[in-house]
């Protein structure tokens, strides 16, 4: 069974939207535009205990009373074999046809100004214009027997869970229990015997049954007793924590702790529902309370286990997405009414030893509204610098400095595109020497090309690999190369970026580093020596680099 759309319509902050799926899915975006309702018309749809709750005139998007919610899932069932698909279809029974590899499950919630309230109606079936209504069963539908939603809130409250679920997570099936069992009644029989046997219960009983005869003499006296009883056998359950070789016990006091262990209750409860239904996990914002370290453990678990199936996380921390693969990215943005844009992401097979080092850049990159890709380190202290100069909170206005690391830029830009970030390339113009040739091809040039799409640059290998062959290079083509940066973004340097540097700032370079040959310098240790720059360079020199035609991509990406 594979999730493949969602369409919502005027629901919450949602006017018309159409989402992609997949079976594991991540929503991030700014705070309030609507992951957390993305979550709620799926729970909606799929959550008896939400549904229930019908909805309200605030659901309607902009108060639009005259025109129903609507949500439709779009579920792909074309695996027979599969058992979850099998599920389903044994559900749905007449609502769809041998032949239907879709199913298309739909709500809609008209508002009755009388009641104040709008009741949402289910049907589903293998025709979209041919619906079956769902049959219901008190407040339960006929999807509320194949689907259970495990949905984890941000704040989950432990106790609180334990106490719901204590009867499905302890069962005492054994028959040692019975003698178990039957002391402990026992028990609580005499501890209730002993408890009506104290003088002040008794003192209390002999006051008591006066007053009442002053109303109503029956010949009769009032008793006090205790009542105990087995039944509350687990209403005091709590979690300790148990350190090895420590026999003390001691009460689970962290947030963080509580979330983990919460977590592995909900795991447990899904076992137990795995061979009757499909679970669906609506994980909000799993980051909350966890340190760095537990997070990426987390990501682990969420993107490797085979228990999260089907997944739908909403997340503000790249350390979740650490370990995705597989997944579909789904950006929830605002311009006056809410869009979502999303595309499929997996990461490529020479990656995948390599996962995290792929991720953890593109992962917080994904949060940006304006990301700026950079060949290496190097690049990256130095533009940190001077946007800290010229625009001081240029992270907090979702600026994202994002170095490749040799990973390659192009599929960077593939997801960012389909995101709809907007994108800034700074690469260099290198040379690359042609096996068993005496001539050089123009990797820098071939870059671009393939970071464009098409050949807007020649290809032609030269003759010569020298500082001064570069700058031919780039001003034989110097018409274009704009061309590129206008209507592209991609700014490829003149030569790279200590040289170009140098071009307008070489006198000072040689002050601040004290040596005659800065570009030299600034090569021989690239990250010390850039590190040592940065620290010397001024507001002055910072507003300088900002301004100049070499570095124009800085201005391209925070004005």
């Amino acid at each position: 069974m594979k999730f493949e759309k969602v369409f919502i319509k005027n629901f919450r902050n949602f006017d018309d939207v159409e989402i992609n799926l997949s079976n594991k899915n991540i929503f991030f975006g700014l705070n309030d535009v609507g992951k957390t309702n993305f979550l709620y018309a799926l729970r909606y749809v799929f959550d008896k205990d939400i549904r229930k709750q019908n909805l309200l005139d605030s659901d309607f998007h902009d108060k639009q009373l005259d025109k129903p919610i609507e949500i439709t899932v779009v579920l792909d069932i074309n695996d027979t074999v599969d058992s979850d698909c099998q599920k389903l279809r044994a559900q749905l029974k007449g609502a769809l046809l041998s032949e239907h590899n879709k199913v298309y499950i739909k709500l809609v919630a008209e508002y009755n100004k009388t009641e104040m309230v709008a009741l949402p109606i289910l049907s589903w079936g293998g025709d979209v214009d041919h619906l079956h209504e769902m049959k219901q069963r008190g407040y339960l539908y006929e999807i509320d027997y194949v689907f259970s939603v495990i949905y984890i809130d941000s704040y989950v409250d432990l106790y609180s869970l334990f106490k719901k679920n204590v009867s499905k997570l302890v069962k005492n099936e054994k028959d040692e229990d019975k003698d178990t069992l039957e002391k402990i009644q026992s028990t609580i029989d005499d501890l209730n015997e002993h408890i009506a046997s104290l003088s002040g219960i008794k003192d209390f009983q002999k006051k008591l049954t006066p007053e009442y005869q002053k109303f109503h003499d029956e010949g009769i006296s009032v008793s006090i007793k205790s009542e105990i009883a087995v039944k509350g056998l687990y209403s005091n359950i709590i979690p300790y924590i148990k350190q090895d070789n420590d026999n003390n016990l001691y009460p689970t006091a962290g947030e963080g702790r509580k979330k983990l262990l919460a977590y592995s209750v909900y795991d447990i409860l899904s076992e137990e529902n795995k061979e009757r239904k499909i679970n669906l996990f609506l994980i909000e914002e799993p980051e909350n309370h966890l340190h760095k370290s537990m997070q990426l453990a987390l990501s682990q678990i969420l993107f490797t286990d085979n228990k999260y199936t089907y997944l739908f996380v909403t997340t503000h921390s790249p350390f979740i997405l650490v370990e995705m693969d597989n997944v579909n990215l789904v950006r929830i943005y605002s311009e006056r009414k809410t869009y979502s844009v999303s595309t499929f992401y997996e990461v490529p097979d020479i990656y995948k030893k390599n996962r995290k080092m792929l991720n953890r850049c593109l992962s917080e990159a994904i949060f940006a509204n304006k990301v700026l890709l950079v060949e290496g380190p190097s690049e990256y202290a130095l533009f940190d610098k001077v946007l800290s100069v010229v625009h001081p909170f240029y992270e907090a206005d979702g600026i994202y400095i994002l170095p490749v690391y040799g990973v390659g830029f192009e599929k960077y830009i593939s997801i960012l595109k389909e995101l709809k970030i907007f994108n800034v390339i700074k690469t260099d113009n290198d040379l690359r020497t042609v096996k068993g040739k005496s001539e050089y091809s123009v990797l820098g040039f071939t870059r671009c090309n393939n970071c464009i799409g098409e050949e807007r640059l020649p290809t032609t290998p030269i003759m010569e690999n020298s500082i001064d062959s570069k700058r031919r290079l780039y001003d034989d083509n110097i018409h274009i190369l704009n061309d590129i940066r206008s209507d592209y973004h991609i700014y490829l340097s003149k030569v790279d970026l200590e040289n170009d540097l140098d071009e307008f700032l070489h006198d000072r370079l040689v002050d601040l580093l004290e040596d005659d040959e800065p570009v030299k310098y600034l090569q021989e240790a690239k990250n010390y020596h850039m590190v040592e720059l940065i620290k010397k360079l001024t507001d002055e020199d910072c507003k300088e680099i900002y301004n100049h035609y070499n570095f124009a991509c800085l201005k391209e990406v925070a004005e």
